[in-house]
Formats: C-alpha cells, structure tokens, sequence
C-alpha cells in the first residue's frame, strides 16, 4: 500500500471523522449511522474495529438484527475507513455480503474493516461483524470496493 500512517495519526483521524459526521448521534433513534465507537484502528495496515450496539429498531419480522441494516453497517464502515485514507468521501462501487449468523437484538456487536488495496483509483476493503472476545465466529462478513478518486 502507498499510504504511510502511525497508529497514533489514523487514530485520531479515525475519532475526528467519528465526531464530524456523527456530531449528534442517538442510539435510541432510527438514524444511518448507527452511532459507531472506534475500539481501534492500526495506521500501517488501516484497519479498524468498530462497536455498535443493535437495538430494537434495527428488528426484522423474525426479531434479530435487519440484514440491511447490517449491510449499512458494513458500507459505513468501510467508507469511514476510506473518507480516513483519501480524506474525501469515496462512493461505493460494490459490496457483497455473506450472512454466517444472526445477529441479536439489544447486544454490542464489534465490527473490523481491513483494507486490501488503497489504490489510486479504487480502494478494495473487507470487514466482518462478530461479538466481542469472539472474533472467529464471524455473523455476517463483507467485501466492498469503492472509488478513491476524486471527480474532476
């Protein structure tokens, strides 16, 4: 990868872009950021873990978590870990999901973007949602790419 960053620096460029485009976040209300909490990130591989928690608005008919609202919760993701990258927003070109697990209503789930390629024109990133201490039991995984360059 062509991008050079310390752990220190994509951390706090991680909480900055947090605390912008999230200012006013309410877990309690039906919102399309799902009020995300950085749990870390590292700078030379920039990847980052996410915790989000699903709570009852999130419920399909079936009484666990929306896939599309776990789809969101992907894209979000990974475009935050791309907005931190080329400091601009990168339009998702295509993700593709695998649903492994159901994921619970009114519990704390982790999230892990890890970027594959951050390239001049697209970035290529993958992530999984999985619960906390329990990161080999992958619920729902992603693969997403999206544009890195910036219109002309």
């Amino acid at each position: 990868m062509a991008f050079h960053i310390t752990t220190p620096e994509f951390t706090q460029t991680i909480q900055h872009a947090l605390d912008t485009l999230h200012p006013n976040c309410d877990p309690e209300k039906p919102n399309l950021h799902l009020c995300p909490r950085l749990v870390s990130c590292d700078g030379p591989s920039l990847s980052v873990e996410l915790e989000y928690d699903t709570k009852a608005w999130t419920s399909n008919p079936m009484g666990i978590v929306h896939g599309g609202v776990l789809a969101l919760m992907l894209d979000n993701a990974m475009g935050l870990t791309c907005y931190c990258i080329y400091g601009h927003f990168t339009p998702t070109i295509s993700m593709n999901l695998t649903y492994a697990r159901p994921v619970a209503l009114n519990e704390t789930v982790r999230l892990r973007v890890t970027t594959t390629l951050a390239g001049g024109t697209t970035a290529q990133l993958q992530a999984q949602i999985y619960r906390p201490g329990q990161e080999e039991r992958v619920l729902v995984s992603a693969t997403g790419v999206y544009c890195s360059r910036t219109r002309s």
